[in-house]
């Protein structure tokens, strides 16, 4: 469903379809350079039985014929070799001819002419690949024996290690602790020979699944419903037949395949145990387990991803017309507010009033701002109140989540609420109708002001900047030293108590890890989670092999604009701070705290509030902008006045709001951790004298 074709007559082979009913393709059998030929046959979604082909629509421009019912019809490439592949061949020795194979694709079972029909199915697509009895997932050709070759060892090689995962990752090491990206022969030189066969033998293997995941079908939004809701489905790959083959040839497609469920638990292992392994490699892995989570359950069997953090996940994914963002979700068990369908499909009109519709019914459903607490701003939020515009695709609201604009952070599942999670009071006043030149809805809320932001670390955090090394790749990084950087930004003075000084870095370890998993708390879906111990534990050991790094580096073998910190966190650390470090370190790796701080912290920055409090938000947080409570979210908010809003008290707390009722007008920056004011059973402002607030989002 990633490609209309507007404009078009309805071909002669597609007659109007009953309500629930599609169209399976009876596909006739051939040999590799046959003309695709077959037949539609009406049916309704629980009558014959049908796979359903997944694939990528690829290039529009690049197109094929197939012949249906006598009518030529044109498909992208792509499709036109998934059909080639999937085919029954004709017997060689004239016997009984193979049966026709009863497919279902989209570019050819809906008429893409027809809009009130294409609208229509997408209503049904999850009935539809649900219903199937397997899901053919088409990865493409593979190009030449070199592509094959790859497929072929990244396919055994993930059979391989998830025989043994967690050898599988201790193998893998040696490639996260030994490669130097500025000095690769110079480092490899210096390892015994045994080593270095391993090395290159790790090297290889996973160069192969780093190319498997590079494969366009890993990275195209419709897949995920389509694997999700499969009874079956099977990835499926082959080598590109050569050029030239007459019709008349027995030439077998050889398909080289593997089970969608084995990719989703070796996805899932990786991003959990592995995540410093993945941001090494840069293994684009972690797409393929954002489909997974997104049809996660959990003991009882129910869904353990509601749909809006499934839309978080799967806004990564590409699509050709945005509004499928949404739509091509509908399928999920969790797409219904009140029994009704969280938004019914519409193809005429703006995504961003797709986009604000959506946000709007799960509040007014839900009496909730989690679908607030999913914005990622690409860019600073507009400081001003604005009319809707049919003109102006990305036209919405600052508080409604854009889930065209590219993904970079994770939720922020912290264990304990900010504030009660639910607030009937809650208020959306203007009309989500989006008539030209009428105001963009305006969200309500009350709260209380925590803080005002006065330092924010420069940049975003990246996650090849967090392990920890040696020092010939760590001078390499983006952001060299990180952790010592970003202690010179929040180190309280000196003089302040041992005690102090640790509440600080505590405050700074759980807002990187988004806090801790204590017995009865929730687990985390962005990484393992720790007891507060284990990760007091695994954190005191990361600062200690960094200080171990820092003491070894000197300013003569420093590169060109590296700028080395004086001192590590741990030598800026009072005495009996210091022997507190020391204790909670011994027999501790720091590697667990980065595997549970690399995706929390990913593109996201450090700050300190006026009264010294430390938290981690969105990347577009800015100096000035507001930290805030608010009734109805479980996690803290960053708000930003508009243009003049503060009356020119620069951004200074007050009792009172910046007009005449008392209402701060703001715009939504995103959602925020503050360690310190985020206490067990603590729900109201007040017990931390905090000043209560009303709130006129834009």
């Amino acid at each position: 469903m990633d490609d209309p074709i507007l404009d078009a007559p309805s071909p002669s082979c597609y007659a109007p379809l009953a309500p629930g009913f599609t169209r399976v393709f009876e596909l006739e059998p051939g040999n590799v350079s046959d003309p695709i030929v077959g037949r539609l046959v009406p049916q309704a979604i629980d009558g014959e039985p049908y796979e359903a082909v997944s694939y990528v629509w690829g290039d529009t421009r690049n197109r094929r014929d197939i012949t249906i019912d006598d009518v030529t019809l044109s498909v992208t490439s792509s499709l036109h070799s998934a059909l080639t592949a999937f085919r029954h061949r004709p017997n060689q020795d004239g016997s009984q001819p193979p049966p026709v194979r009863r497919l279902w694709a989209d570019a050819v079972c809906i008429n893409q002419a027809d809009w009130p029909e294409r609208t229509s199915q997408v209503e049904l697509m999850g009935r539809i690949f649900a219903g199937a009895r397997r899901v053919l997932a088409w990865l493409g050709w593979e190009e030449g024996e070199d592509g094959r070759r790859h497929t072929l060892d990244a396919i055994r090689f993930i059979h391989d290690f998830m025989e043994d995962p967690e050898a599988g990752l201790r193998d893998a090491r040696i490639l996260l602790h030994h490669h130097d990206v500025a000095a690769p022969d110079v480092r490899l030189a210096l390892l015994s020979e045994e080593d270095r066969s391993r090395f290159e033998e790790q090297a290889r293997k996973w160069e192969a699944v780093k190319t498997f995941f590079e494969i366009e079908y890993f990275h195209r939004a419709w897949i995920v419903q389509e694997l999700g809701l499969a009874r079956e489905a099977t990835m499926f790959a082959a080598l590109r037949p050569a050029a030239g083959e007459s019709g008349n040839d027995d030439h077998l497609i050889e398909l080289d395949f593997v089970d969608w469920p084995l990719i989703g638990r070796f996805v899932k292992f990786l991003d959990y145990n592995g995540a410093s392994l993945v941001t090494h490699l840069n293994l684009l892995s972690w797409v393929a387990h954002h489909v997974w989570m997104v049809w996660e359950t959990a003991a009882d069997g129910s869904p353990a991803c509601d749909f809006l953090t499934g839309m978080h996940w799967t806004r990564i994914l590409g699509v050709t017309d945005a509004r499928d963002r949404v739509f091509a979700l509908l399928g999920h068990p969790l797409a219904v507010l009140d029994g009704h369908p969280v938004i019914r499909p519409d193809y005429t009109v703006t995504r961003g009033l797709v986009y604000t519709k959506l946000a709007a019914n799960f509040i007014h459903a839900t009496g909730s701002l989690d679908v607030v607490n999913l914005v990622d701003h690409e860019h600073d939020p507009s400081l001003s109140p604005r009319n809707w515009d049919p003109h102006d695709e990305a036209r919405m609201p600052s508080w409604v989540p854009d889930w065209h604009s590219i993904n970079r952070t994770t939720p922020m599942p912290y264990p304990i609420a900010a504030c009660t999670p639910h607030d009937p009071s809650i208020l959306i006043s203007g009309s989500t109708s989006g008539a030209a030149a009428t105001p963009l809805p305006t969200l309500h809320l009350t709260g209380w002001l925590t803080d005002t932001i006065t330092t924010v670390s420069p940049g975003t955090m990246q996650t090849t900047d967090f392990p920890i090394t040696n020092l010939t790749r760590e001078l390499a990084k983006t952001n060299p030293f990180w952790l010592d950087h970003l202690w010179t930004m929040l180190a309280p003075p000196a003089s302040t108590p041992a005690t102090e000084t640790l509440a600080v870095l505590d405050s700074l370890s759980l807002a990187l890890a988004l806090g801790v998993r204590e017995k009865g708390q929730p687990a985390s879906t962005v990484g393992p989670g720790q007891p507060l111990a284990e990760h007091r534990a695994s954190f005191a050991a990361y600062v200690m092999e960094y200080h171990a790094l820092v003491t070894t580096a000197t300013p003569d073998v420093a590169s060109d604009g590296v700028q080395l910190p004086e001192r590590s966190v741990f030598e800026r650390l009072p005495e009996e701070a210091r022997g507190e470090m020391r204790r909670r370190a011994r027999g501790a790796s720091g590697g667990v705290f980065l595997e549970c701080m690399t995706w929390p912290s990913m593109c996201r920055v450090v700050y300190k509030t006026r009264g010294g409090l430390v938290g981690m938000g969105a990347r577009v947080t800015r100096v000035g902008d507001l930290v805030c409570r608010v009734r109805g979210s479980g996690v803290l908010m960053v708000l930003r006045r508009v243009e003049g809003g503060d009356g020119g008290r620069g951004g200074e707390l007050e009792g009172r709001g910046d007009g005449d009722d008392g209402v701060i007008s703001c715009a939504f920056v995103g959602p925020t951790v503050v360690p310190a004011r985020m206490k067990e059973g603590v729900v109201d402002g007040a017990v931390f004298g905090e000043a209560a607030g009303r709130f006129r989002v834009v």
